[in-house]
């Protein structure tokens, strides 16, 4: 892929800043840009970038499509996305697999590197996927975005947390998407896929895992409820705005989750245990 020249220190003179944002707009318009899975995520993501890069949606769903035509982002075929010089998966976890196998085929086929970042929110398994499907040739970055469209809508972008790994991306590519999403005012996270996975075990899927226990306890609401009791309430209908898919893929394709549950189970008898006296 084509990469644009780095951004000037604050202090330059103004014409020549002006001569460098017209050669980095000039830059990010040469190469072409899709998304795969138009899903909520894929739709924020798109609406993220499309205003710096030409962007094009692929979906299974003619659903999807439709509602990326209704926002303005070009619906193609997979062979028109796969085209593109930046492939952006944003799959169900658990059809990531499948959906790289299926792509690599065509993607084979294809005379021209190209760059494959994923958004899913499991790093060591996109890595292992990626390494085994995609051509040599080809560079990749794993990317998890710490947020969604709801966080988004409520505290906006600025401020928001990205998490990535280089990967198989040339050092100049890493360079540019690392810039590309400071620039967005997001705050970019490195770290490997394995401490990634680690990190989130204790994180998001915990919270997963606690915010859909209570919500299979139907708890009615109540006039006295604590501050605190609030705040678990608020994490409950938090996570199930989220697919049930997307727990359970959290949960199964994490390397590190089964070891997260074990030591919740272990602890919760622990207290059980204190609470009969035993």
């Amino acid at each position: 892929m084509e990469k644009r020249a780095p951004t000037q220190p604050q202090g330059k003179d103004q014409s020549q800043n002006q001569t460098q944002n017209q050669t980095q707009d000039q830059t990010r318009d040469q190469f072409q840009v899709s998304i795969i899975g138009f899903g909520r995520f894929g739709e924020l993501w798109a609406s993220l970038i499309k205003s710096d890069f030409p962007v094009k949606i692929y979906d299974r769903s003619e659903t999807a499509l439709e509602q990326a035509r209704k926002a303005g982002v070009p619906a193609v075929t997979i062979e028109d996305a796969l085209a593109a010089d930046v492939i952006f998966y944003s799959v169900p976890i658990s059809e990531f697999a499948a959906t790289i196998h299926e792509h690599a085929r065509i993607l084979k086929s294809m005379d021209k590197s190209k760059l494959i970042i994923d958004l899913l929110s499991v790093k060591v398994h996109a890595k292992e996927i990626l390494t085994q499907e995609l051509p040599e040739n080809f560079e990749a970055m794993l990317c998890h975005p710490l947020f969604g469209p709801d966080s988004v809508n409520q505290f906006g972008l600025a401020g928001q947390r990205i998490v990535i790994e280089q990967f198989r991306a040339s050092d100049d590519t890493y360079k540019f998407w690392k810039n590309y999403f400071a620039e967005k005012q997001l705050k970019v996270i490195e770290m490997t896929a394995e401490e990634h996975d680690e990190q989130m075990a204790g994180s998001q899927a915990l919270t997963h895992l606690v915010g859909r226990i209570l919500s299979n306890m139907h708890s009615s609401e109540s006039q006295v409820a604590t501050t605190s009791s609030q705040k678990l309430k608020e994490v409950t209908e938090q996570v199930s705005k989220d697919e049930f898919r997307l727990f359970l893929d959290m949960q199964r394709y994490n390397p590190y989750t089964r070891a997260m549950r074990e030591r919740f189970v272990k602890a919760q008898s622990e207290i059980y245990k204190q609470i009969d006296g035993s």
